[in-house]
């Protein structure tokens, strides 16, 4: 998990001696960046019990094959998208553990994997993950949902990669459901934040962020402390639609609790 990881990555730092020259560029952002992600190289097995679903390969905009699990559900035309980002060392079982209650209530739910994930080839860089991130939203406006009937959601590195697509896309969206995210890599790195060559600096955006957002943390949270969450709310300008929800949970355990806020963060924001 990412803040396990940034640990590590602290641990590395700690054995550049005090003074001496720091890792040669090509070679710290090399370092810093297999620190920060660590992929699952399979797909994993959907949450149990969850209907039939479709299995979408498409090519990102840059060529990169990517894939998604999709649910077209079984709520009237109209009902909004979620796209679920999932989290960092995560795979489409992760994202399914977050989302099955969404599912099995018949909404309809698209999760999207990316470079590196999941048996996809190529390494994740931001950069990258934002490319693929904006793919996902180009296939589902394929589907059938324009950018403004779509939940752009995630969770922990997804929860930052659904932020930042929010912005990628010029905040055309139904609105966003971030969980137990980041005000940036540099924050979670501490003194070693030199190291970071990506930043996914979400602080910046929650400032400039419009579209409605359910924010959601767990007060148990030791990798991302609700702190981090507290702090991206209180970031969100005073005229955006928000609500936090607070939740007795780690980071990412206790998956029914998370999948109940999931859904209540839909019906909050169906009721808007």
């Amino acid at each position: 998990a990412l803040r396990t990881l940034c640990a590590s990555l602290l641990g590395s730092a700690a054995l550049v001696p005090f003074g001496a020259a720091p890792p040669a560029a090509a070679q710290g952002v090399g370092l810093s960046r297999a620190f920060v992600y660590h992929p699952k190289n399979t797909p994993g097995q959907p949450w149990p019990g969850l209907p039939p679903f479709e299995t979408l390969t498409y090519q990102g905009r840059d060529g990169q094959p990517l894939a998604a699990w999709f649910w077209r559900g079984a709520k009237p035309a109209g009902t909004p998208l979620t796209v679920f980002f999932h989290g960092n060392a995560g795979n489409f079982e992760d994202s399914t553990r977050f989302t099955a209650g969404l599912i099995a209530a018949g909404y309809p739910v698209l999760l999207p994997e990316y470079r590196g994930y999941g048996g996809l080839p190529s390494r994740p860089t931001e950069t990258g993950l934002r490319r693929d991130a904006q793919a996902a939203l180009d296939m589902a406006q394929r589907l059938g949902w324009p950018p403004e009937n779509v939940l752009i959601t995630g969770h922990s590195l997804g929860g930052a990669l659904a932020l930042h697509a929010l912005h990628d896309q010029g905040q055309i969206a139904r609105g966003a459901i971030i969980m137990s995210t980041f005000t940036s890599l540099p924050d979670m790195a501490g003194w070693a934040r030199w190291l970071m060559a990506d930043q996914f600096n979400n602080l910046a955006l929650a400032a400039r962020t419009r579209v409605p957002v359910a924010w959601v943390h767990g007060t148990k949270d030791r990798l991302i402390p609700i702190q981090h969450g507290h702090r991206l709310y209180r970031a969100l300008p005073v005229a955006t639609p928000k609500t936090f929800i607070t939740l007795d949970v780690p980071h990412a355990a206790q998956h029914l609790t998370y999948q109940a806020a999931m859904v209540d963060a839909m019906q909050w924001h169906l009721a808007l």
